[in-house]
């Protein structure tokens, strides 16, 4: 129920002020500018457990890297693009910036693969689901219940695969995680939509 007070003061609904934004709204619309993000990466999993799944009957392995390289560029320039409309910065400090974080990411995975530490790629798969799962329970206080609800099905999703179907992890943790990461990109622009709409 909408009500103004006496001096025009501003509308109230049930009581709360309307022109302050509750916390969760403010972290959904901080959140926009990330969507485009979580489209790439959501695609690049989802595009590697294809050929991943495709790689029994072909060798399509080398693949891989050449998916990792194109969402890494993909997002340099997303984010390069975002430096460019800001006006704090000039487009040569976040041309500098994508350059570290994209080198940094390359450094990270090698020393992961075949550097001193050398995980086996078996477990990458359970790794990145149980990855995504933190990130979206560390989200979850600041973005509200559609976080949690992720966070859990994919911790219930990796342990899932990890009792049962560990052989098919790149699939289905790569499959369904890339396309939680793209659905949560939809989620997060289509609430911006209509909170800007409103």
């Amino acid at each position: 129920m909408k009500q103004a007070n006496a001096a025009g003061g501003p509308i109230r609904v049930d009581g709360i002020r309307t022109d302050k934004l509750s916390a969760e709204t403010q972290a959904w619309r901080a959140a926009a500018p990330y969507s485009a993000y979580l489209y790439i990466w959501g695609m690049a999993w989802m595009a590697s457990a294809i050929v991943t799944f495709l790689g029994q009957w072909r060798d399509w392995e080398l693949l891989q890297p050449v998916l990792f390289l194109v969402a890494l560029l993909l997002t340099a320039a997303v984010f390069l693009r975002g430096r460019r409309s800001s006006a704090e910065r000039t487009a040569q400090n976040g041309f500098l910036g994508a350059l570290l974080v994209a080198a940094a990411a390359v450094a990270v995975v090698w020393l992961l693969t075949r550097g001193p530490i050398g995980i086996d790629p078996f477990y990458w798969p359970v790794l990145k689901g149980l990855a995504l799962t933190a990130a979206y329970l560390a989200l979850f206080p600041r973005l509200g219940w559609v976080l949690g609800a992720f966070g859990v099905w994919m911790l219930a999703l990796t342990m899932t695969v990890v009792w049962m179907y560990l052989g098919y992890a790149p699939v289905l943790i790569g499959g369904f995680g890339g396309l939680s990461m793209f659905t949560l990109g939809a989620i997060i622009r289509m609430r911006n939509k209509g909170m800007n709409a409103e």
